[in-house]
């Protein structure tokens, strides 16, 4: 009788145990890490931050502003172009008034300029294709680095699970054990620095390639700007004509068109919220300079938070697409979040690699994507969860 009473009591004291629960006996024990879905914002133009109107952590709408790039040389290019439209629309009236002397003169001024600025066009084109070759060879430098450390971190990754097997054994010491996974840590924080430089000098390879091409269309613009002058000039020659008129018209159009990009361009000044959301992290602050391209925010969608899980072969069957899930995570041990499961892979794998124990590894398991229907403001991102299929197998009768 006593050999009895010794199991039960030791069940008893396990059910009462902070983190226990009749899950792990009932089902396949799922766990993970929240996760959010980020949005990059990203500039779509450069220039000095005048101000950061967030941080990290706030929650936006849509359309709120969310820093602000200095305007001042957009508006030079507005009343640039606006001059150029009333150029045109003078060029224009003063044809249908017909041809003077003066305007013969003002065509080969123009043609002048027109050949200056192709010259200018086209040293930018050099100086562009010389940047382009500095920023893949650094891009390329940085992911060599980033492939290195990250085989020295599987290496590590490897000797600490081997040392943590032998330390179970007893044949290695807790110094030793500590050593290795000492060692671990270095390893993933030098993965993590290189990665963030590898990443700047994506964006930099990114942004040398918008030059190239900002520089190409310049010169192929200037060039067609020196043709039309070069026209409008024999055209002035010649005497207006119908032709004259309609080139004259259309070059008007092309102004107007110039004038609409231009202040598009300013209006892109103001970084905005693309959807009601958090914002997840700040890589700009007020002062620096953001170039074209560059990833200013990161924001995840209001309440849209995900879970992916692994199941094992064998337990496949009690998941399936749509799925009601419950979710605990261990900030509130006494509260249940609803999630439903979005999506199943359809190849098994391996245990991912983060999970130590060397039995664990070997199992073929399959990925499991779980939308959090509502988190209520308490679940955040890197928080570890446990999922609660008994739960959703009672509530559909299994």
């Amino acid at each position: 009788m006593k050999r009895m009473i010794a199991p039960i009591l030791a069940c008893g004291i396990l059910a009462l145990l902070p983190g226990c629960s009749v899950f792990s006996q009932s089902g396949p024990a799922l766990s993970g890490t929240i996760e959010a879905e980020e949005w990059p914002i990203v500039a779509e133009v450069g220039g000095l931050v005048k101000e950061v109107k967030v941080d990290e952590g706030s929650r936006v709408k849509a359309g709120q502003e969310l820093a602000v790039i200095d305007e001042r040389s957009y508006q030079l290019g507005v009343a640039e172009a606006r001059a150029a439209l009333d150029q045109a629309t003078a060029r224009l009236e003063e044809a249908k008034a017909g041809t003077r002397d003066a305007s013969i003169q003002k065509g080969i001024a123009s043609v002048q300029q027109a050949s200056a600025n192709v010259r200018m066009a086209e040293a930018r084109q050099r100086q562009a294709d010389a940047g382009i070759s500095r920023a893949k060879e650094q891009l390329e430098q940085a992911k060599s680095q980033l492939e290195g450390a990250q085989q020295t971190l599987a290496y590590q990754q490897k000797r600490l699970a081997e040392t943590t097997a032998l330390f179970q054994q007893g044949a290695v010491s807790k110094k030793d054990l500590e050593t290795q996974q000492e060692a671990v840590s270095q390893a993933q924080t030098q993965v993590n620095q290189l990665a963030a430089q590898a990443a700047a000098a994506q964006a930099g390879y990114v942004s040398a390639q918008q030059e190239v091409a900002a520089a190409s269309a310049q010169t192929g613009t200037a060039q067609a700007q020196q043709a039309g002058a070069a026209a409008d000039l024999d055209l002035l020659k010649e005497g207006s004509t119908d032709y004259t008129i309609r080139a004259l018209l259309a070059a008007q159009q092309q102004a107007e068109a110039k004038l609409d990009q231009a202040m598009l361009q300013m209006e892109k000044t103001k970084i905005t919220a693309p959807a009601d959301g958090i914002v997840l992290r700040s890589s700009i602050e007020q002062g620096e300079v953001a170039k074209a391209g560059a990833n200013l925010f990161a924001m995840m969608k209001a309440d849209q938070l995900k879970l992916k899980v692994y199941i094992p072969e064998a337990d496949l069957n009690l998941v399936h697409t749509g799925q009601q899930v419950g979710i605990q995570v261990d900030a509130y041990p006494d509260e249940r979040f609803a999630g439903t499961i979005q999506f199943i892979s359809d190849k098994a794998e391996f245990t991912p690699k983060n999970v130590q124990t060397p039995d664990e590894r070997t199992k073929l398991v399959f990925a499991v994507t779980i939308r959090i229907a509502d988190s209520q403001g308490k679940i955040k991102p890197g928080m570890p969860a446990d999922v609660l299929l008994s739960e959703s197998a009672k509530g559909e009768g299994q």
